[in-house]
Formats: C-alpha cells, structure tokens, sequence
C-alpha cells in the first residue's frame, strides 16, 4: 500500500471532524450549513472539504461521497422509516 492510496484509504484516516464534514455532506448540507454545525468557518470547511477530495482522489463533492459508500466509510441506510 503507498501513502495516502485512496483506494486502501480506511476510517482510521480521518480526523473525527474531517468525518463529521463527509457524514454532513452526504447527508446534503452546503459549506455553509456545515460551518454553522461544527462552529467553524465556511473558508474552513471548504478547506476541508478539498482535504478530504484529495484523500479520496475525488474530483468533486458528489464523487467523494460516491467514492465513501462504495469504500464502505459511509454507513448504508436501508430506507427504512422508524415512526
């Protein structure tokens, strides 16, 4: 495995923020939704999340999502609706 692979890449690789950024984006927050939550910056987050592009060897934020599920880093909800 090379450094920084982005295919070997696992959960360990992740600060608890940088998570916390992926789990808000995938769940559809903007930068500056994200920024409000975790009481940072919009320019920080944004930072983030070009880190966490990078680590994942994405080109986008939709392609970093898609590439966190297939990679097993997101969990996969089953669509279920508990009342």
């Amino acid at each position: 495995m090379r450094a920084n692979d982005p295919e070997e890449i696992d959960l360990r690789s992740f600060s608890a923020i940088e998570f916390a950024i992926l789990l808000d984006i995938a769940g559809g927050y903007q930068s500056k939704e994200i920024a409000g939550r975790i009481g940072r910056s919009k320019a920080t987050v944004e930072n983030y999340v070009r880190l966490l592009c990078a680590k994942l060897g994405a080109r986008s934020r939709a392609h970093m999502i898609s590439l966190a599920y297939a990679r097993g880093l997101l969990p996969v909800s089953d669509g279920s609706v508990s009342a």
